[in-house]
C-alpha cells in the first residue's frame, strides 16, 4: 500500500499523568483500510454543554464485542474490540433533509444521521422511544413510553412533555407550526406556541401512526382498522374501507395524498379525499410497518421479514432489498424526503438495530447498519476521567468514561474532518481540514475558522495559550485579539504539537522537528527523513515523536535519539503512563512499549484496524482508528 507522505496525524495534550496526546489525519488517509467496531457519543464535562450525562440503559451498545485479538504474556487480550453498532429496536426514523435524519428506539435510543456518518446522541432518558417527526433542524420532536417527549431545539435536547399524562406515545407529526402527537388508548395532544393541549379524539383504540399535510389536515391510524381525521378542527373517526387488522403507519405525499398501511399488507390511499384499497401483491401477506411517499404516484412501503413494496404509478409490485444482510429483517418505520432526486437518501429501520437505506442514483434499497463509520483520528483523557474521540465528518463523541458509550457532542460541523482534538483549561478544542479550528466551552460551541485555508493537523494548550500546526509549516498562536500567525522557519506539513513545562514540540514532513521556546520557534537536530506523525511531551522538555518505518524518537536532556525503527510499521498515536511507560500505536493493530533507558518491544495484537490515537485515565485506556475502531487497552503489557 502507498502512503502519502502528507497524509498527516496531529498532537498531543498533556492530560492525566502528565502525557500530552493528540492525533490527527488528513482525508487521504482513507486508503488505511481495516475493519472494525464504531464509535458513537458522549457524556459530560465539567463547564460544558452536552446532551447531558452518560445513563446506563441510554442510546448505543457500549459492551465489548468479544476478544479483538492476540494475547500478551499475562494471557490477557492486547486490545478488546468494543462493539459501538447500536443493537436496540428502531421504531422511528424522520428528518428535516436527507443529511439530517433522526431514529429513535428503545431504551432512549437516539441516533443521529449527518449526511456521512452515524453517531448516537444522548437522550437522557432510558424510556422506550416510538416517532420522530418535526418542521425542520431547529424543531425535532420524540416521543414515547409514558408520555415522554424531548425537543432538539437546534443546539441542545430537552424534555417537553405534556405533564398530565403518562400513556405511551407512539408517533408525532408536525404542520403549519403545529405538532400533533399520538398514542395508547386515543390519546391525541397537540402543541402549540402555549404548550401541550390533550384533544377529544372520540377514539379508545390505540393509534399507532399519525401524519399531517397542513393545518386541518391529519390522519391517524390504528388499531383494527380504525383511523382518526382532524377536520374543521374537530378530530372524529373512522374505519378505512377493507380493513380489519391493525393499520401502522400512515404518509402524505408533497401535495396532501394520504397512504396508510398495517398488517397484512394492508394498502390504502386517498383519492380526492377518499380512501381506496390497493391490492399489495404479496404472496405472504406479511405486516407493513413504514411507508413514505415521494409523489403521488411514487412510494414505497416496508414490514416484516423484509417486505418491500414499491408503488409506481397506479400499481404496487414487490421489490428486494439490494444488500446481503437485512433481507429478512423486520422493519417498523420509513422515511423519505417530500421530493426524490438522484443521489437523495431515504431510510427504513427496525429490529435489532436493522436499517437501509434508499439510493436514488440507482434506485435501490442498501443495507445500512446501525454503526458509527467515522475514521476516529485521536481521542483525549480529561481530567474528571471522560474522554472524547475526534474524526471525519465533524466528529466529536464523548463517553463519561472508559467503559461507559460514547455520545455525539454535536459539534457544528458536519463537511469538515475533525484531526485533532485537546483541552485547554475547562476547554475543549478541535483542529481540522481548511483551517478550521473550534472550541466547547460554557458558552456551547464557537467556531473560529483561520483565515488560512491551510489544514490544521495539531492544537494544544502551551503556558496558558492555544497553539495550532498546520500545512506548509504554518503555526498559530491565539491570544487576546484571537489568532495570529507565528513564523516557525519551515515550509513543510507540520502533523503535531504537544508541549510541557512552556515548551512546544512540532513534528511533521521529512523528519522535521521544531521547538518553540519564549515564543520562538527553531529547528531540533534529528538524523530523520521519515514522516512524522505525533508528539507528545512531559516534564522539562522530555518528549516522543512517531513515524513511519515505525520510527520512535526520544528526547532527552535536549538531544533525540532514535529507540525503535520497524520498516513498513507506521506508527501514529503515541501515551505516557503514569509509571513512565511509553506507548505508541499504529499499523494493523501494533503497539509498540518500553520505557526510557531499557528496549522497546513491538506487540501485534492481530486487531485488524489501523490505531490512530490512544488516551488512557485512571479507569483504563482506550485506542482509537480506522471506521470508528475503538478498543479497551489491556491495563499491563508485555
Amino acid at each position: 500500500m502507498i502512503f502519502n507522505r502528507y497524509a498527516w496525524l496531529s498532537a498531543a495534550l498533556a492530560v492525566g499523568a502528565g502525557a500530552c496526546d493528540t492525533e490527527g489525519g488528513g482525508a487521504s488517509d482513507a486508503a488505511a483500510v481495516a475493519d472494525a467496531g464504531a464509535g458513537d457519543s458522549s457524556g459530560k464535562m465539567d463547564g460544558l454543554p452536552t446532551d447531558g450525562g452518560a445513563k446506563d440503559g441510554a442510546t448505543g451498545d457500549a459492551t465489548t464485542a468479544g476478544d479483538a485479538t492476540g494475547d500478551t504474556a499475562l494471557g490477557k487480550a492486547t486490545l478488546t474490540a468494543r462493539s459501538l453498532q447500536y443493537g436496540a429496536d428502531l421504531h422511528g426514523v424522520w428528518g428535516p433533509s436527507a443529511d439530517d435524519v433522526w431514529m429513535v428506539g428503545d431504551k432512549g435510543t437516539l441516533l443521529h444521521w449527518n449526511g456521512k456518518v452515524l453517531v448516537a446522541r444522548n437522550a437522557s432518558t432510558t424510556k422506550d422511544l416510538f416517532g420522530v417527526g418535526g418542521t425542520g433542524a431547529s424543531d425535532v420532536w420524540l416521543v414515547g413510553q409514558d408520555g415522554v417527549a424531548l425537543h432538539w431545539n437546534g443546539v441542545s435536547l430537552v424534555e417537553d412533555s405534556p405533564t398530565d399524562t403518562k400513556v405511551t406515545l407512539r408517533a408525532v407529526a408536525a404542520a403549519g407550526g403545529i405538532v400533533y402527537a399520538v398514542g395508547d388508548t386515543g390519546t391525541i395532544y397537540l402543541r402549540d406556541q402555549t404548550g401541550w393541549k390533550l384533544q377529544s379524539s372520540k377514539a379508545s383504540f390505540h393509534l399507532y401512526g399519525i401524519a399531517a399535510a397542513g393545518v386541518g389536515q391529519v390522519w391517524a391510524v390504528g388499531e383494527q382498522g380504525q383511523a382518526v381525521k382532524l377536520a374543521g378542527g374537530t378530530w372524529s373517526v373512522t374505519s378505512l374501507p377493507k380493513a380489519n387488522k391493525h393499520l401502522r403507519a400512515v404518509a402524505t405525499s408533497p401535495t396532501g395524498k394520504f397512504f396508510a398501511v398495517g398488517d397484512g399488507s394492508y394498502l390504502a390511499g386517498t383519492n380526492a379525499g377518499t380512501w381506496e384499497v390497493t391490492l399489495a401483491n404479496d404472496p405472504q401477506s406479511r405486516d407493513l410497518r413504514g411507508v413514505w411517499a415521494s409523489t403521488d404516484s411514487e412510494a414505497w412501503a416496508i414490514g416484516s421479514n423484509g417486505a418491500l413494496l414499491h408503488l409506481s404509478g397506479k400499481k404496487w409490485q414487490m421489490d428486494e432489498i439490494a444488500g446481503t444482510y437485512m433481507k429478512l429483517k423486520h422493519f417498523e418505520a420509513m422515511w423519505g424526503p417530500v421530493s426524490k432526486s438522484a443521489g437523495t437518501d431515504a431510510f427504513a429501520v427496525g429490529a435489532a438495530g436493522a436499517g437501509v437505506r434508499f439510493d436514488a442514483a440507482t434506485g435501490k434499497w442498501q443495507d445500512f447498519r446501525a454503526e458509527t463509520a467515522a475514521d476516529l483520528r485521536q481521542i483525549v483523557a480529561l481530567p474528571d476521567g471522560s474522554v472524547v474521540a475526534c474524526g471525519t465528518a465533524g466528529t466529536v463523541i464523548k463517553a463519561a468514561d472508559v467503559a461507559a458509550p460514547f455520545y455525539d457532542l454535536a459539534a457544528p460541523i458536519t463537511g469538515t474532518d475533525i484531526l485533532d482534538c485537546a483541552v485547554a483549561g475547562t476547554d475543549l478544542w478541535i483542529a481540522g481540514a481548511s483551517g478550521l479550528v473550534g472550541k466547547l466551552g460554557s458558552a456551547g460551541w464557537s467556531v473560529e475558522t483561520l483565515a488560512s485555508p491551510a489544514d490544521v493537523r495539531g492544537i494544544a494548550e502551551v503556558a496558558g495559550s492555544v497553539l495550532a500546526v498546520g500545512a506548509d509549516g504554518k503555526a498559530w498562536a491565539r491570544g487576546s485579539a484571537g489568532w495570529a500567525p507565528e513564523a516557525t522557519g519551515s515550509q513543510l506539513p507540520l502533523a503535531s504539537i504537544a508541549a510541557s513545562g512552556g515548551k512546544a514540540f512540532a513534528v511533521g514532513a521529512v523528519g522535521t522537528v521544531l521547538l518553540r521556546d519564549g515564543g520562538t520557534w527553531k529547528k531540533e537536530p534529528i538524523a530523520e527523513t521519515a514522516d512524522l506523525h505525533r508528539v507528545i511531551a512531559w516534564g522539562d522538555g522530555e518528549a516522543l515523536a512517531t513515524g513511519d518505518g515505525g520510527v520512535l524518537w526520544l528526547r532527552q536532556a535536549g538531544k533525540w535519539a532514535k529507540v525503535f525503527e520497524a520498516p513498513g510499521l507506521p506508527l501514529y498515536g503515541a501515551l505516557r503512563k503514569a509509571d513512565g511507560t511509553l506507548v505508541a500505536v499504529g499499523w494493523a493493530g501494533s503497539l509498540v512499549v518500553g520505557k526510557p533507558g531499557g528496549a522497546f518491544v513491538k506487540i501485534d495484537s492481530k486487531a485488524a484496524n489501523v490505531l490512530r490515537g490512544i488516551a488512557a485515565t485512571a479507569k483504563g485506556a482506550l485506542a482509537v482508528g480506522l471506521k470508528g475502531g475503538v478498543f479497551a487497552v489491556a491495563d499491563q503489557l508485555p
